[in-house]
């Protein structure tokens, strides 16, 4: 492939979706294991979407039986029929809430919306009694607006509008030309407009107090997080990364939270808050703090003087303006040889404004840092792109490496990103590597530089040394 191949290339993400902090201070297990909405929301997010779950689920199961068994009762089948999908789309939600996924929130939601306005069609206003089911459309729009993330716009804010839209054109009658002419008994529709009006002000209340517990949580834990960095909570684990048969060449540093409960959190719980409350500043510098003492420990000793740190960081560090000072400052500060440290960012930050990340990484490149782009392949950036940042290491992500041990074509393209890596004058590593045959497959690919549970997994600095004694090329050419 000739360089002006290379550079025409362009590659996408084609399996998940990837939100900017993604794979930032993981190992390549936990950033596997983590991704999709589970993961990369925490426990706070799964709280508040199993709780809306359950809530839609409830509330569509009791109509729907309700109202089933009042028009059988009445001898009104058609009627009644109508109900028997949101008693579905209940059943539906109860059973998505205990996986609480971002997939199951859109079934669920777009079920209970054609739910609602088939109903609201059998439900036009008549003498003293107005349309009330179209109401149900409020709490449906605010339980989206609430639960979906601002990053997800179709969610957060395009079907909430839509909602809101509907229940307009239900509420001035628009669609009443639409009306079946199924209409229910009077007496039913009399006190059921009560009903309806009466449960959906209260799923509506319900709804924010959900939010407003969610707020509460996250209020405490950036507060908690906040004190972290100041009483030593911030850990940072390490990854060994080698070359060819098992020379260790570098660590990568992996960000853990000592919480004062006893539980040492994962990136997912504390990292997304962290970036939307700013606290990601203090965050990142405390770990390049802490691996810039780790290269001060390992220039003692001329087996360790020259291997590297690799940091990562945030999309949002690198849009801060005081980002490259502060860094610049903090090494200088450490007396620490800038060329042995390595900052990583994922692809999928290039989705920003890139002017600022440039300008920053430019400035700490400068000073002697080397760049790494993380997760290469599963982002949007072109080539093109790529060549104008200051990166000389890919890092080429998991899921190329497992796919590669079972599909021919996979490997082709394993092989082609190795390929644009060399023509382009950068170092690939491959993450993720977990056995033998792939290290072999990797090999024989052209691939030099590898990290992954076969190697070694995450580590605190105190055993990083043991690690390093027991582990020397030729035991772990062995184990190859």
């Amino acid at each position: 492939m000739s360089s002006g191949q290379a550079t025409g290339l362009c590659f996408i993400r084609f399996s998940h979706h990837q939100l900017p902090w993604e794979g930032f201070w993981m190992s390549d297990r936990t950033a596997h294991e983590q991704h999709g909405w589970l993961g990369f929301q925490g426990a706070a997010r799964r709280d508040k979407v199993a709780s809306i779950l359950s809530l839609a689920g409830v509330a569509c199961i009791c109509l729907g039986v309700f109202w089933t068994a009042c028009y059988t009762y009445f001898k009104r089948a058609e009627l009644a029929a109508v109900f028997i999908p949101l008693v579905a789309v209940g059943i539906l939600a109860l059973r998505r809430s205990r996986r609480s996924d971002g997939t199951s929130l859109l079934i669920v939601a777009h079920g209970v919306f054609l739910a609602i306005c088939a109903i609201a069609l059998i439900d036009p206003p008549i003498a003293k009694v107005p349309r009330s089911v179209h109401l149900f459309l409020l709490p449906l729009a605010a339980g989206a607006a609430v639960t979906f993330e601002q990053r997800e716009r179709y969610g957060s804010l395009v079907f909430p509008m839509i909602c809101l839209a509907v229940f307009a054109a239900f509420a001035v009658g628009v669609l009443d030309s639409l009306a079946p002419g199924l209409s229910p008994p009077l007496e039913v529709r009399s006190w059921g407009a009560w009903a309806n009006t009466l449960l959906a002000v209260s799923l509506l209340a319900a709804i924010f107090g959900i939010y407003r517990l969610d707020v509460g949580k996250r209020l405490r834990r950036e507060r908690e997080l906040g004190r972290a960095v100041r009483n030593g909570e911030i850990a940072v684990h390490y990854q060994p990364q080698v070359r060819g048969r098992g020379e260790p060449v570098a660590v990568e540093a992996l960000v853990r939270w000592h919480h004062p409960s006893g539980r040492v959190l994962s990136p997912v719980e504390f990292i997304p808050i962290a970036e939307e409350s700013g606290l990601i500043r203090d965050v990142g510098l405390d770990v390049l703090r802490q691996a810039c003492e780790l290269l001060q420990r390992w220039s003692g000793a001329a087996s360790t003087r020259t291997l590297r740190v690799a940091v990562n960081i945030s999309p949002v560090q690198l849009q801060d303006r005081g980002f490259a000072e502060a860094a610049a400052a903090l090494i200088q500060t450490a007396r620490v040889d800038p060329s042995l440290l390595e900052f990583e960012v994922t692809e999928s930050a290039l989705s920003h404004d890139t002017g600022g990340m440039i300008h920053n990484m430019e400035v700490l490149e400068a000073l002697g840092v080397t760049w790494a782009l993380d997760d290469f392949g599963t982002g949007y950036s072109s080539l093109s792109t790529l060549r104008t940042l200051p990166v000389r290491k890919l890092k080429i992500d998991r899921q190329f490496v497992e796919a590669a041990t079972h599909q021919e074509s996979a490997r082709h393209l394993l092989g082609k990103i190795i390929e644009i890596s060399q023509v382009m004058g950068m170092s690939a590593l491959a993450e993720g590597v977990e056995t033998p045959a792939q290290h072999a497959l990797l090999l024989g690919l052209g691939c030099e530089l590898f990290q992954g549970y076969l190697f070694g997994r995450p580590m605190p600095a105190e055993a990083l040394s043991g690690w390093m004694a027991r582990h020397t090329p030729n035991e772990i050419a062995a184990k190859c």
